[in-house]
């Protein structure tokens, strides 16, 4: 078990427990590229924003080493993409309200923008169900550029003034931010549907592309599993869409293999950001939009369908 998990201390722990055994580096584009391992890796800053945070690292090392948690302490040290730190603190695209609404449909920033008539349909239900809506970025990205940011202590509050008891999540990234962080209830949009029996199963076998935050625990995973006929892991090779951790800023070159690492497929996934990835190359669904009945087709037009989300349904 490793202690001190967020501090620099974690950076002597991975020197010491480090056993050089090269799983890390052989199944990290990254790590390859640069020919070093998780415990090279805590002695290079330079490289702290090459890490795309995927989580293989921790999953093939026989000691539990992370990563993902070395490059978010070396980021703080040397903290990078301020532009990416205003831009997601104050989203331009942000569409909320005070109205009070326990259940609060939390739509994120990237579904809405691609997968607009979704994102319109769980709009018009929520509001039909008394409930409200809020488009808005979790700060996820801030996170990763080292910056310190006040997003969770603002949005408590916001949840406190609407008294909020739930929050519902499309976004897998937005829900594991919030997942048992928050003083209120964090669920998935697939659990909801489910209360209000509005779900449609999928009856076929399906390849799914897990996104990097839900890959290696499947919290959101096993409730989707219910409702389909069953379901391959076959883009294993694939560590990431290529938009993981704002590494592609740095590594576009690993960023574009990784993301054309995959083609002609017929793919299920439930991000939107990997949707988006994938969609030049394959046959993507979405299993939001597809177990709502639309099964709509990622549209990549991201600042014409974020624009008009903005103002949906506001008066």
């Amino acid at each position: 078990m490793i202690s001190n998990e967020n501090t620099n201390d974690y950076l002597q722990e991975v020197q010491e427990k480090c056993i050089k055994c090269g799983r890390c580096t052989r199944n990290c584009p990254f790590l390859t590229k640069y020919k070093i391992n998780l415990k090279d890796f805590t002695q290079r800053n330079d490289l702290a924003f090459s890490c795309f945070l995927c989580g293989k690292c921790k999953a093939v090392c026989p000691v539990d080493l992370d990563g993902a948690k070395i490059s978010l302490i070396l980021r703080r040290q040397t903290p990078k993409f301020k532009s990416i730190k205003k831009q997601k603190e104050n989203y331009f695209f942000k569409n909320k309200s005070k109205r009070k609404s326990k259940d609060l449909l939390y739509l994120g920033c990237n579904f809405p923008a691609f997968y607009p008539q979704t994102a319109k349909y769980l709009m018009e239900v929520f509001q039909q169900e008394g409930f409200d809506y809020s488009i808005d970025c979790c700060n996820l990205p801030s996170d990763f550029t080292g910056f310190e940011n006040t997003y969770m202590e603002r949005f408590e509050n916001e949840l406190r003034e609407k008294e909020v008891e739930r929050i519902v999540c499309v976004c897998p990234n937005c829900f594991h931010k919030f997942y048992k962080k928050l003083s209120v209830e964090v669920i998935t949009i697939f659990k909801w549907l489910e209360e209000k029996d509005m779900i449609h199963d999928i009856d076929e076998e399906v390849n799914v592309f897990f996104p990097c935050s839900d890959r290696y625990n499947h919290v959101i995973f096993d409730e989707i599993k219910r409702h389909i006929k069953g379901f391959n892991d076959k883009f294993t090779s694939t560590n990431c869409c290529g938009a993981g951790g704002i590494a592609g800023k740095s590594e576009k070159e690993i960023a574009n293999q990784m993301k054309n690492s995959i083609k002609n497929e017929k793919i299920y996934t439930y991000c939107a950001t990997c949707s988006s990835n994938f969609i030049a190359n394959n046959e993507v669904h979405h299993f939001v939009s597809k177990m709502v009945g639309l099964d709509e087709k990622c549209d990549t037009n991201f600042f014409k369908n974020a624009l008009k989300g903005k103002f949906r349904g506001r008066k």
